[in-house]
C-alpha cells in the first residue's frame, strides 16, 4: 500500500502534490493512488478518497488496530486544503522541545448562552469596542448559576455535566457556536503534566495546554471588521463558559498555577496581507483585549512559514520572532 494513503482522514481529506511535497512525500503518489482507483480528482485540481480507497483504509486499520478517521461527507474543500497547509507549515516551524503538539483540524466548539452581536459587542462614538455580553439576562443567569471560575473555583465540587445541559435547555438557552479552522494545544512539559488525572467534563483537553485558535481570515476591509471582531467575540464566550461549566479553576492557569495562554491567531496568504490585517485591527487593538478574559492577538502569514530557514525550539520562540502582535495583556 502506498504510504501517501495514509496521510488521508477526517484532518485532512484532500491532497495535491504541493501539499505532499511539504509534508516531505513523493508528489508522485497521487498519480499512482489514482491509477489504482482509491483517490479520485476534484475540479480544483485536489484528490480525495474513492469508496475504494476508504475500504483499503478501513481494511488497513481493523487488520493493524489502528484508529482511523475517515472524511465526512459535507467538506468545505479549499477550507480543508488550507487548513492542512498551515498544519504542515506550521508544525516543522519549530520543534516543542519539552512540549506535546496536538491538532484539531475545522471544529465546531459549543458553549452557551448563544447570544445576538448586538447584544454581545459594539462600537462606540469613542472609537472602542464596548464589550456588553456581561450586561445580557442569559449571561448573568449562567453566572448566578455557576459562579466559580479561576482559583476560588478549585475547593467547590465541579458542576455536574449532564445536570448542567438540563438546566441549559430549561431555559431555553440558544447554543453558541465558535467555528475554528485550526485549534492547536501545546502541552509544555508534557513529562511533568502526564501525572496529573484528565478532568472528566474537559471535554477539549484544555487542563494542562496552551491554546491557540486559528483563523483563515477574510479580506483586511473595513466591511469586514465586524468579522475580526467576531471572531473574536465567539473565543471569549466560549472561554467564559468553559471556565465556569467545564473546567472552573484551570482554564486560566494549570495545575501548577502557572498561566495557560489563550492565543487568537490570523493566518494570512502573505506578508503584506498579514500587515493589512494589522493596521486594520490597531486602532481597536486595546479594547479588543480588555475584560476579564486575558487574551493575546496575534498574526502569522503562510508565505513567512513557508520561507523560514529555520525551526524555533519553542511555539513562544517562534511567536516572539515571526508574528505580528495586534494586542496582549501586558499591552494593556
Amino acid at each position: 500500500m502506498e504510504k501517501a494513503l495514509l496521510y488521508f482522514d477526517a484532518d485532512n481529506p484532500y491532497w495535491n502534490q504541493s501539499l505532499l511535497n511539504l509534508a516531505g512525500e513523493d508528489p508522485g503518489a497521487l498519480k499512482r493512488l489514482f491509477k489504482a482507483g482509491l483517490v479520485e480528482q476534484t475540479p480544483s485540481g485536489n484528490y480525495g478518497l474513492t469508496q475504494k480507497g476508504r475500504s483499503v483504509l478501513l481494511d488497513y486499520a481493523a487488520e493493524c488496530g489502528v484508529p482511523l478517521n475517515l472524511p465526512g461527507e459535507k467538506i468545505d474543500e479549499d477550507k480543508a486544503v488550507w487548513t492542512t497547509k498551515f498544519h504542515i507549515l506550521f508544525d516543522r516551524s519549530f520543534t516543542g522541545r519539552w512540549s506535546l503538539k496536538e491538532y484539531k483540524h475545522n471544529v465546531c466548539m459549543s458553549f452557551y448562552p448563544g447570544i445576538k452581536r448586538e447584544e454581545t459587542w459594539e462600537f462606540s462614538r469613542e472609537g472602542k469596542i464596548l464589550w456588553c455580553y456581561y450586561d445580557n439576562p442569559m449571561v448573568c443567569a449562567m453566572l448566578k448559576k455557576y459562579p466559580y471560575s479561576g482559583m476560588r473555583a478549585r475547593d467547590k465540587k465541579p458542576p455536574d455535566l449532564e445536570e448542567t445541559m438540563s438546566w441549559f435547555a430549561e431555559q431555553g438557552f440558544p447554543k453558541g457556536r465558535l467555528f475554528v479552522d485550526l485549534l492547536f494545544l501545546s502541552r509544555y512539559d508534557f513529562p511533568h503534566y502526564a501525572s496529573f488525572p484528565p478532568v472528566p467534563n474537559d471535554l477539549w483537553g484544555f487542563l494542562n495546554a496552551d491554546r491557540m485558535f486559528c483563523f483563515m481570515p477574510p479580506e483586511a476591509t473595513d466591511d469586514n471588521l465586524h468579522d475580526f471582531v467576531d471572531m473574536v467575540a465567539s473565543v471569549r464566550l466560549f472561554l467564559l463558559y468553559y471556565s465556569h461549566v467545564h473546567l472552573p479553576g484551570y482554564t486560566h492557569f494549570d495545575t501548577e498555577d502557572q498561566e495557560n495562554l489563550n492565543w487568537v491567531v490570523w493566518v494570512a496568504e502573505t506578508d503584506a496581507k498579514a500587515q493589512s490585517i494589522q493596521r486594520l485591527l490597531d486602532p481597536w487593538a486595546l479594547s479588543l483585549a480588555c475584560c476579564e478574559l486575558p487574551l493575546h492577538l496575534k498574526i502569522l502569514s503562510l508565505e513567512k512559514l513557508q520561507n523560514l530557514r529555520k525551526s524555533y525550539e519553542t511555539i513562544y520562540d517562534l511567536l516572539f520572532h515571526e508574528s505580528l502582535n495586534v494586542v496582549s495583556p501586558d499591552d494593556l
